[in-house]
Formats: C-alpha cells, structure tokens, sequence
C-alpha cells in the first residue's frame, strides 16, 4: 500500500514539473514576440509608396568608427579623390546632376522628405532657422523624395518649399538612390557626414530643434 502510495505521488510530482516547464517556456516565447514588434511598429506601411512617415522623434543610429563611410553605391560621376564616403547623385532646380562627394571639405547634413510627409513639415521650419545660422559653415542638402509617391514630383516639392517660405536649396533624389543609400523606408530621415564624408548620425523620424543642433555641433 505504501508503495503504491509514494507512486503515485512521484507520477504527480512529475507531471506538475512538465506542466510548469511548459507555461515557462510559452510565456518567454510571448515577451520575445512583443520586443521584437517595438522596433517595427512605428513603421506604418503604405499601399502607395516603398516609405512611410514617423510620429517618433529621434530614432538616432551614430556610426561606429568602422563602419564610417562604408556605405556605398555607384555612380556615374567620379568621386573627388579625398573623398571617403558614399556616392549617390542628385539633382539640383536646373536638372544638372551633383555627386555627392561635391560635398568634400565641410560637413554635410542631409535631409530626405517629401511634401505629403507631415512630420517633414513640422520639422521643415527648424531646418530654415538652421540654415540661416550654419548655412556658410556646412552643407544642407534638402534632398526630397521624388517618385516616394506618384504624386511626389519636383512641381509638387517646389510648391511645397514655396508655401513653406524656404530659402534653402532644394534637391531631387529622381533616382530614389539616396532613399535606398541610406534606408530611407520611413520620412524624414536626416544624415550627417563630417567633411571626408564619413557617415557620422542618422536618425530617422523627425528631429527637434536641441537634436538638431546637436547634430550640427558634431560637423562644424
């Protein structure tokens, strides 16, 4: 009778450890999943463009100092010589077509957007204010998003930049090799490149006005 007893008691044992070793399991298994999705929700897909707008503010990615400058695509313009980082052509008002290793000597900040990005918009003002400040001292290459949508054409971003009262150059990625160049699946997204034009900070989202000059402080 005993030992019948105590067999019993092993089969409960045993089958209560199985049970609390599989609730473990599945509740891992459940916080994973939720962490993972964190990173991607705020990527809100769109049935008319390869690019969606963020609400968030500064999702920053500094580069490591390996990694500067390896970003890299061909162009149909030979690079400057001293120039160490990427090379993608865009086109300035006048359709001529500049490489960005133009930009050798100063720091450069890159701005991708588009007009029907209401975060561009929002953020577009404290770019103009930055620009009237550092203008003289950096690069400010306002490249918009043409083609992101089929609405997205150079008519439609120099109204924009019209009714936005900007006086800064405007710039188009016709190509949308900038756009993949520097991951631009959400708008805006902002990139500073030192003078060599190693890739210094992206951030994706919009930008406040503190980050903003944060990011200008680092190439000046």
């Amino acid at each position: 009778m005993k030992k019948l007893l105590l067999l019993i008691t092993m089969i409960i044992v045993l089958f209560g450890g199985a049970f609390y070793i599989y609730q473990s399991n599945s509740v891992t298994e459940e916080v994973v999943t939720e962490e993972s999705s964190i990173e991607i929700s705020p990527q809100v897909k769109s049935d008319e463009s390869h690019v969606a707008t963020s609400s968030t503010i500064e999702e920053s990615e500094p580069m490591e100092e390996e990694s500067k400058g390896s970003i890299d695509i061909t162009s149909n313009n030979q690079p400057k010589t001293d120039w160490e980082g990427p090379s993608s052509i865009y086109l300035n008002t006048d359709g001529d077509e500049i490489d960005l290793s133009e930009n050798y000597g100063k720091g450069t900040l890159i701005n991708i957007w588009a007009s029907w990005c209401e975060p561009c918009k929002v953020e577009m003002p404290y770019f103009e204010e930055a620009y009237q400040t550092y203008g003289d001292d950096i690069n400010f290459l306002m490249i918009n998003a043409t083609e992101s949508k089929p609405t997205e054409t150079q008519e439609a971003a120099l109204t924009f930049a019209d009714e936005m009262d900007l006086s800064m150059p405007i710039y188009f990625d016709t190509e949308m090799s900038n756009q993949y160049l520097f991951g631009a699946t959400i708008l805006p997204l902002t990139v500073i490149l030192d003078a060599e034009g190693h890739v210094e900070e992206i951030v994706r989202g919009q930008v406040s006005p503190a980050k903003l000059t944060q990011l200008i402080e680092q190439i000046l």
